[in-house]
């Protein structure tokens, strides 16, 4: 095992995390508003749902998935039935003059929201399979190795997405005129509804 290439792996995935896409849009959206708890509770499923994705790739799932593709399908229209709920919710909040946030009951639905959304997302399986082997090449071979490979998946993502959730929240701040926040929910909810479009297409 290359220890070294840990660093590239790490950077490349803080890379496609940082980059603009549908689960960052849906993550800044979700953190605006006064809802740090179920921002934070989706980001963490987020960051679950890629684990998993790389869980599933070490053990081949990506190739089993090309071969089923009715329960991805399933998980991805879950996934764009959440977000086109979230577009509406923040329209219609913009639309009564209020700061847009939306608020999913619970952690445990924050957590899955965020998990049913990342494996939704067709980005989520290929970009895992695509980086895998920078650090397994010839794939992992022992418990200890897929530890560390989790243990990085997580980290890499998780300092993006924990990191969003002030810096969104301080967005919200500066925007602090009724007509200036209801332009910003407006137009998050239009990029989140485009968003579920183009997951639906792919």
């Amino acid at each position: 095992m290359d220890y070294l290439a840990f660093g590239p792996y790490f950077l490349a995935l803080v890379a496609y995390a940082a980059s603009p896409g549908p689960l960052m849009a849906v993550l800044v959206a979700r953190s605006l508003g006064d809802d740090w708890k179920g921002a934070t509770a989706f980001a963490a499923g987020l960051c679950l749902g890629e684990v998993i994705a790389v869980i599933g790739v070490v053990l081949g799932i990506g190739i089993w998935a090309q071969a089923q593709p009715e329960l991805l399908a399933l998980v991805k229209y879950l996934g764009v039935a959440y977000l086109l709920w979230l577009a509406l919710k923040m329209w219609r909040s913009s639309a009564e003059g209020r700061a847009p946030q939306v608020q999913v009951t619970g952690w445990v639905a924050a957590i899955g929201a965020g998990v049913a959304l990342c494996l939704g997302n067709p980005a989520t399986l290929l970009m895992q399979m695509l980086l895998l082997p920078i650090v397994a090449p010839t794939g992992v071979v022992s418990s200890w190795h897929l530890g560390l490979v989790v243990l990085v998946t997580f980290a890499a993502f998780g300092l993006i997405f924990f990191g969003t959730i002030p810096l969104a929240r301080q967005l919200n701040r500066v925007v602090a005129s009724p007509r200036s926040s209801s332009l910003l929910g407006r137009a998050t909810a239009v990029v989140i509804a485009a968003t579920s479009l183009w997951i639906l297409a792919t």
